[in-house]
């Protein structure tokens, strides 16, 4: 299954944001996709904000590879794979260890890796169409998506 949406500024990225954290659970794997620019990183941010995570803690992990957030209604692990090029090994950079069903692990960049692990979590792609626009693209990999993704759709719908 496949939501799509076009997210016209940094109000609907807020939005599709807050629906995201309200649905997100402990052990949760966000896969996040797009272009240099497309709004990964605004998007995680947004996502912080619904889990009650201070944004101004919230930067692009480029050099670090991980940010931990752990004061919000769930622990935020924040990952950004882009200076890892592509075939990224999470077990080389510990990934595995957050993905422990504690926590909600944001991935940047996330088509730099084809761990197994990965396999389970939900992709979002985000797509530049101009400056103020961007398209989004929420695919459910597995089954335990599915019903929640109709509640992403439902919180959507009432922006």
């Amino acid at each position: 299954m496949t939501l799509r949406y076009l997210l016209n500024g940094i109000d609907d990225t807020n939005i599709l944001g807050r629906c995201l954290s309200e649905s997100a659970r402990p052990g949760d794997i966000l896969l996040l996709s797009g272009d240099l620019g497309a709004g990964k990183t605004y998007l995680t941010k947004a996502i912080a904000s619904g889990l009650g995570i201070d944004t101004r803690e919230i930067t692009s992990p480029s050099f670090t590879i991980i940010h931990e957030h752990l004061n919000g209604r769930i622990p935020l692990i924040h990952v950004d794979l882009y200076r890892l090029g592509r075939h990224a090994d999470i077990t080389e950079i510990g990934l595995e260890d957050y993905i422990n069903g504690e926590n909600l692990v944001v991935i940047e960049w996330a088509e730099y890796s084809d761990g197994p692990l990965l396999e389970q979590g939900l992709k979002i792609d985000l797509y530049l169409i101009d400056e103020e626009v961007r398209e989004v693209c929420i695919t459910a990999r597995t089954d335990i998506w599915k019903d929640r993704l109709l509640e992403l759709d439902g919180c959507m719908g009432k922006k």
